[in-house]
């Protein structure tokens, strides 16, 4: 097992605490603990991450960074390996937000225009319903019944969880008005895109959600 400097824990622990960073502001820290720049200096920043990540793999978590699909940024933040995508939403989110979630997921990654985004009413008229049919019949061959806070989940509340998720950046608004992924998604549902087919990205082989940055690995 690694051993870990102060200065790896302090990294760690700033993460930990202010949530996902952007890369400047990553590279900063970096820098304020090493007294090294990462862009003179790759390989040692490199391997700081490396051992870090080393030490995180024995308890199931990694050092992640990914690229905002929706402006280019890099933003580097802990993700857990081994929870799913419920599991990392659970500990807030109620089913039924959950379930609305997924959906709107679902439908932004299988647009077939592939532009990364829906329509807010698009993503408000997401059938609930549905995910649980589509969970249930991946386990019963009889249809599942629906929970009643599914059913009795209104537009009201779609709203206003659609809110929540942007304020917690599993989601975004853009300037349009459409909903699109938050860095969030980026960076913790990689293992759920794989698992939907996603085609990579030819530059950085991240998901490619959006038809352009698939193309071209740009904004």
């Amino acid at each position: 097992m690694a051993v870990l400097s102060w200065k790896h824990h302090t990294v760690i622990q700033a993460l930990m605490a202010r949530g996902p960073l952007m890369e400047d502001d990553f590279r900063k820290i970096y820098t304020d603990f090493t007294g090294k720049n990462p862009s003179a200096k790759q390989k040692d920043f490199n391997d700081f991450t490396l051992k870090i990540n080393k030490e995180l793999s024995f308890v199931q978590m990694e050092l992640r960074c990914c690229r905002n699909q929706n402006d280019g940024r890099v933003y580097y933040g802990l993700v857990n390996n081994i929870a799913d995508e419920q599991s990392k939403l659970g500990t807030k989110y109620s089913i039924p937000q959950i379930a609305l979630f997924k959906g709107i997921v679902e439908a932004i990654v299988q647009d077939e225009a592939a532009q990364g985004c829906i329509s807010t009413i698009t993503a408000l008229n997401i059938r609930l319903e549905n995910q649980v049919l589509a969970a249930g019949s991946q386990s019963q061959d009889s249809p599942p019944e629906i929970p009643a806070a599914i059913r009795n989940f209104s537009m009201s509340q779609k709203d206003r969880t659609i809110d929540e998720l942007i304020r917690d950046k599993w989601l975004s608004q853009t300037t349009d008005g459409d909903v699109a992924l938050g860095f969030r998604s980026y960076l913790d549902l990689r293992s759920l895109f794989h698992n939907m087919g996603i085609p990579p990205c030819e530059v950085c082989n991240e998901s490619g959600i959006k038809v352009y940055y698939y193309i071209h690995g740009t904004i």
